[in-house]
């Protein structure tokens, strides 16, 4: 196996960067984009990447990326957008980037956003959030029809190893972001120069999984990435990825008489529903991938 793209001969930079075109590619990297709602006039701003992990709606980016839209909610326990600013997504499946208007329906909003974050408070000044694990995951619905897709995560089995090649996708030098350094997560260094932009991006291994996110480019062509393995927030922040199964997600699974998967869906209200009106009780969370056939039922609470 090998990664999802590599270059053509010719098509690398100075830098080691080469253009991503493949459709498939494209669809599930998403340049983030913010604005202020009430200026009309104001351009948006670009604050990096995000991918899409589940075929729903669930993508995940590198939390600093996002960091200065957040404040404190309502409760002041948690995160939430800035009223004054908005983020959307542009799903440029089939377009070419910087090359074409962008059509209708492109922008695509957040919906809902989740991240562990910690509330400092500093005597005389306003309590701020803290970034504790630099993952964050978005919801950012597709504007195609059926199954989006994703890619597959490693959340366990991968670790970094001296020498070992590592490939990140993202929209390098899309405006500035200011990498997150020093900060108490697990992150390795390779050889390249990951530009402004591709923040939040994924970093696959030879395998075609994805095992971290890019964090941060250093000046003199090294960067970091937060990588999954060898600690449990990853798993905590993203439910409904099967950790030891890149590419199957864990559902809620409801189950006929004969005990065959009548029904697997990760909006736990739905199979509610679908179990008491066929009146099915055989209920549990379920392992599955959606491009192939097949289940494994998971004895655990979701």
């Amino acid at each position: 196996m090998t990664f999802p793209v590599e270059p053509r001969s010719g098509d690398t930079d100075a830098r080691g960067l080469f253009p991503a075109q493949d459709p498939d590619v494209r669809s599930k990297v998403l340049p983030l984009f913010s604005f202020d709602p009430d200026d009309t006039e104001w351009r948006p701003v670009g604050h990096g990447t995000a991918f899409r992990i589940d075929a729903s709606s669930r993508c995940l980016s590198a939390y600093h990326v996002l960091e200065d839209l957040f404040a404190l909610d309502a409760s002041g326990s948690g995160p939430a957008l800035r009223p004054d600013r908005r983020l959307a997504a542009l799903e440029i499946e089939g377009l070419g980037f910087r090359r074409a208007p962008v059509p209708t329906g492109a922008w695509r909003p957040l919906s809902g956003s989740f991240a562990l974050c910690a509330v400092a408070t500093v005597p005389f000044q306003a309590p701020q959030l803290r970034n504790l694990t630099e993952l964050v995951v978005l919801r950012i619905k597709s504007g195609r029809e059926g199954s989006t897709p994703y890619w597959p995560l490693d959340l366990r089995r991968w670790r970094p190893a001296i020498g070992e090649r590592v490939l990140a996708l993202g929209y390098a030098d899309l405006d500035h972001v200011d990498g997150a350094r020093g900060r108490p997560w697990p992150v390795f260094r390779v050889a390249a120069d990951w530009p402004g932009g591709m923040s939040g991006g994924p970093v696959f291994n030879e395998a075609d999984h994805v095992v971290g996110v890019v964090s941060s480019g250093i000046a003199g062509g090294v960067g970091t990435a937060t990588y999954f393995s060898g600690w449990n927030m990853p798993e905590r922040i993203m439910g409904s990825i099967d950790p030891d199964n890149p590419g199957r997600l864990l559902c809620h699974g409801v189950y006929n008489e004969e005990g065959d998967l009548a029904l697997a869906t990760q909006d736990a209200k739905a199979a509610g529903r679908f179990a008491e009106e066929r009146g099915y009780s055989d209920m549990s969370v379920v392992s599955v991938d959606p491009t192939q056939d097949g289940w494994v039922r998971v004895e655990r609470r979701w």
